[in-house]
């Protein structure tokens, strides 16, 4: 058979190619080296943060793949809860920042709530009773992510007749061919998204763009006792930083120099937490951030050391003993949120560089998909 569209890759960037495509009528085949994606997909927080984009295409961007994201969802029988969001301020350079962000918000368009200390607990639990305040959106959205692969591919191979090669590590994709070592196959379209994997296929190409890797920690605790339950995304100062959402705030460079005198250790590593509750109970962590192809921390514990301590400055949680422990890679590039080759004829390559692809990927593969049909 040819493919009318071969995508490399069965993370969420490449299932989202995948469904894009076969809605358009494309013959499509997905082709993962492992038995199932195990890259940065699996390895994040399920958040489909709306809240944290820039207001104009970041913003668009965002609520596009989620449209996406709620009929996929649906189809695929796949839970999807609005979280809603909870940044968590105990400075004051931090409630700056909020209180700024939460007085612009309809000129950001965002939806954002301003919270003070006494109110900012009814939103979740646990919180620190030093809490100045906080800001809440609703623009959150959580996700399985360990469970929403298979729930997807599964309902692409039987509604949408997407035909999957698990373990069939391509070889090479030019030349209107996908080689694998069992087998060699057809295909007018090829879209390669192998997130942070730049070496197997057109390296070169990767290599001349100056994308890089982020390596990132995480961690889980054991289900929470007694049915307590977090609805919200948990965050605090350090992600305001991260986010383009603040990017535009008066207030924003003060918080800077504040966390570079106080919290040096937590910026040096990419240290901001979220704290996002699972369907079993338990509670996943994180994390850092670490540039480079093989950059990697002296001290990794100390590494998780920090996100905990971040963490119990803003909030006890009844059982925090950690179940997990894990590393996560992803591509990153300065200044860009994605990165789209055509290293030859017939090919597409692209990763998001931001980290984000849960929250922009669908809006990305309708792009990659229109590009492809209206040649």
């Amino acid at each position: 058979m040819t493919y009318d569209l071969a995508v490399v890759g069965g993370g969420i960037l490449g299932l989202a190619h995948a469904w894009h495509a076969a809605r358009a009528g494309m013959r499509v085949a997905v082709f993962e080296r492992g038995e199932v994606a195990d890259g940065a997909s699996v390895r994040n927080f399920g958040m489909l943060a709306i809240v944290a984009q820039r207001p104009g295409p970041e913003l668009d961007s965002a609520r596009a793949t989620l449209d996406s994201w709620r009929e996929v969802a649906a189809g695929a029988g796949l839970a999807l809860r609005q979280a809603g969001c909870l940044f968590v301020a105990r400075q004051d350079e931090e409630m700056a920042v909020l209180s700024e962000c939460a007085a612009n918000s309809d000129g950001y368009g965002q939806n954002f709530t301003l919270l003070n200390g006494d109110n900012v607990h009814d939103f979740a639990p646990g919180l620190s009773r030093t809490a100045l305040g906080g800001l809440y959106s609703p623009d959150a959205w959580k996700v399985d992510q360990c469970g929403a692969l298979a729930a997807i591919s599964g309902w692409l191979a039987r509604e949408h007749g997407v035909t999957f090669h698990f373990g069939a590590e391509v070889l090479e994709a030019a030349n209107g061919r996908v080689t694998t070592a069992a087998s060699e196959w057809p295909a007018q379209h090829i879209v390669i998204c192998g997130g942070d994997d730049f070496a197997r296929l057109y390296p070169e190409a990767w290599t001349q763009s100056g994308v890089t890797s982020c390596r990132l920690q995480m961690l889980r605790t054991a289900p929470q006792p007694g049915g307590w339950q977090l609805d919200p995304f948990v965050l605090g100062g350090l992600s305001v930083t991260r986010y383009s959402a603040f990017a535009e705030c008066a207030s924003l460079p003060a918080l800077r120099s504040h966390q570079q005198s106080h919290q040096a250790d937590a910026v040096a590593n990419g240290v901001h937490v979220i704290a996002a509750q699972e369907a079993d109970g338990s509670v996943t962590l994180g994390d850092s951030h670490h540039y480079g192809a093989n950059a990697e921390p002296d001290d990794p514990g100390a590494v998780d050391d920090l996100i905990l301590g971040e963490l119990d400055e803003r909030m006890t949680l009844p059982e925090r003993s950690i179940a997990a422990r894990w590393v996560g890679r992803y591509a990153h590039l300065a200044g860009q949120s994605l990165l789209r080759l055509h290293p030859a004829p017939g090919v597409t390559a692209l990763t998001v560089t931001n980290g984000q692809g849960m929250t922009h990927g669908f809006n990305v593969a309708a792009q990659t998909i229109g590009e492809i049909t209206e040649k």
